[in-house]
């Protein structure tokens, strides 16, 4: 562990990067990366962004940026022409350097220290961009090599161990925390609008959707006063589905405005230099885009860290979606792992089939299994996209309620939150005695009869405090506007028979599948009896009538499963979704 004090970087206490460490430095802004483009040796680093390759050739004249739009032959010039050479590089573009190395006789293993910045960038992005994870196969050739990250992320990768790689953390003798205003709402709009009353300076919002920034901006007249930073892709989005046109791919101080917004593309290694402090505000709305749900571990102190000289105050607005299932590290493991099993065998029966058509078959099926989304083109597991689906769902998993968000912001070492609400009055006296009532059959009784009381249901006000019901028992809220009163009261509040007839009245999908999925659970043992009789039903209850017998295989159309024996009867287990 290497301690710093107030005002050190890491310069102040190591002359290099050693090889084979990843670098938690814990503190952003420290600088890892320059210390690496101050060392005196020949270095290729890899980082996940353009804008922080643009930001640092800005600083740097011996350095080359390597990027889309930058040929073989530009490098092939610079490293005839430098000694040491510094090059910064996209993953996509690694393979660029690499050639051109080859070129100039030039051992890129031997003559240059990689270096692998932002790289819990390699476990967030690659399910997205399986490019970024490319360089990963070279990486462990090299004879100096080190990755690095103020938030990194657990690798599975066996390579890393069998590498002998060490993790050196950077840690301060300071208090170093954030202070943060940690905000849930159950309007987006609502909570935005009450923030921006209450900021009059410069404010960067961070919000991973265009689509969610223009909302933004149009609701609240800011389109005038607004300038947005964000990838290509999403600029022209901007352009030609709005007409909105101060949107930039690349960030300057000139091109800000009061209000500024940045997408992913901006979260992580790039430097935003200003002689003033803005106020920040980052926002998650996992209803409208899942992709705005950010990591506080990563996302939150990336994004914090980008301001060089410091914020004037620190915000994360969120919604949480009660309806996310959460599940645990060993859970989704136990899915992956079994998923596996499934490809394996599949994959088993393909290399042992007898005739074309069969292989044919198995290899079609094969391309089609879950766990081909954790393999390389080649085949090969990619530990990265195990990682990714591991951490993805974990984070997801803490959307799904305010009390596991606030457990986390209180649990993360970089912030000292501040928890406020926005939304409903606390204080209505109707929800007070909801939350009064001793079972869940009258508490949902006194939600029903609240809901049904609203004269004028899509007024801005009455969808207001619907969700401020929502957010108490979003499920008899859905069956509300889907059942109505009078059936849910049929039904005697029984959820089996609610959630049964709202799927039959949404007509959402294929009603057979998901009458399936409410029956019957992955992990669970189900006899054959039970299958048969409850699948009969369910056809029965749709008027279906096929045309052979059912039978407990059936259940095989549904879920991957494996047969099983207990006191003598038989039936399966089942481990994961088909359909």
């Amino acid at each position: 562990m290497i301690t710093l004090s107030k005002g050190q970087y890491l310069s102040d206490v190591m002359n290099e990067i050693p090889s084979n460490c990843i670098l938690s430095k814990r503190i952003p802004g420290c600088g890892a990366t320059t210390l690496e483009l101050d060392t005196n040796r020949s270095s290729i680093i890899v980082v996940p962004n353009v804008p922080v390759i643009v930001s640092k050739c800005n600083k740097y004249d011996n350095l080359l940026g390597v990027y889309e739009g930058v040929n073989q032959s530009q490098i092939i010039e610079y490293l005839r022409e430098n000694r040491i050479r510094k090059i910064m590089t996209t993953p996509e573009s690694f393979s660029k350097v690499k050639s051109a190395c080859e070129k100039c006789g030039i051992n890129v293993y031997s003559d240059f220290f990689l270096l692998e910045d932002e790289c819990h960038q390699l476990i967030k992005d690659v399910d997205y961009r399986i490019d970024i994870v490319m360089p990963m196969n070279d990486f462990f050739l090299f004879n100096r090599k080190a990755l690095v990250s103020a938030t990194p992320i657990g690798f599975s990768d066996p390579r890393f161990e069998e590498n002998r790689f060490e993790i050196i953390e950077i840690t301060a003798d300071y208090d170093y925390r954030q202070d943060i205003t940690v905000t849930h709402t159950y309007n987006i709009a609502k909570a935005v609008g009450q923030y921006l009353e209450s900021h009059n300076e410069t404010v960067c919002f961070f919000v991973n959707s265009v689509v969610e920034i223009y909302s933004i901006m149009n609701q609240f007249g800011l389109l005038e006063d607004s300038a947005v930073y964000c990838a290509p892709k999403s600029r022209s989005k901007l352009k030609v589905e709005y007409g909105f046109t101060n949107a930039h791919t690349e960030w300057s101080a000139e091109t800000m405005k009061k209000y500024n917004f940045f997408t992913g593309r901006f979260f992580t290694a790039f430097d935003l230099e200003l002689p003033y402090k803005p106020d920040l505000v980052m926002i998650t709305d996992p209803y409208n885009a899942e992709y705005t749900m950010l990591d506080i571990d990563t996302d939150c102190i990336q994004i914090c860290g980008r301001f060089r000289n410091g914020i004037n105050s620190a915000t994360h607005i969120y919604r949480v979606n009660p309806e996310i299932i959460a599940k645990s590290r060993e859970q989704i493991e136990w899915e992956i792992s079994a998923h596996e099993f499934a490809y394996t065998t599949i994959q088993t029966l393909y290399n042992s089939a007898e005739n074309k058509e069969s292989r044919f078959a198995f290899g079609a099926v094969l391309e089609t299994l879950p766990f081909r989304k954790f393999q390389y083109p080649d085949f090969t597991k990619n530990w990265f996209a195990i990682d990714n689906e591991i951490n993805e769902v974990l984070v997801q998993s803490q959307y799904q309620s305010d009390i596991f968000l606030k457990e986390w912001y209180t649990d993360c070492h970089f912030f000292n939150p501040t928890f406020t609400k926005c939304g409903y009055d606390e204080n209505d006296e109707k929800l007070k005695i909801v939350s009064k009532c001793r079972s869940v059959k009258d508490k949902r009784r006194k939600m029903v009869q609240i809901l049904s009381e609203i004269e004028q249901p899509y007024s801005e006000y009455a969808l207001d405090y619907i969700n401020s019901v929502r957010a108490i028992d979003p499920f008899i809220v859905e069956a509300y506007e889907v059942l109505g009163k009078e059936r849910i009261e049929e039904l005697k509040y029984n959820q089996r028979k609610m959630n049964e007839e709202m799927i039959l009245a949404q007509r959402k999908g294929n009603k057979v599948v998901r009458l399936i999925k409410n029956f019957f659970s992955i992990g669970k043992d189900y006899l054959n009896d039970t299958i048969v009789n409850e699948i009969s039903r369910i056809f029965e209850t749709l008027n279906i009538h096929p045309e052979k017998e059912i039978k407990p295989s059936i259940i095989l159309d549904y879920f991957q499963a494996v047969p099983f024996k207990s006191n003598g009867k038989r039936g399966y287990r089942l481990v994961s979704e088909l359909v």
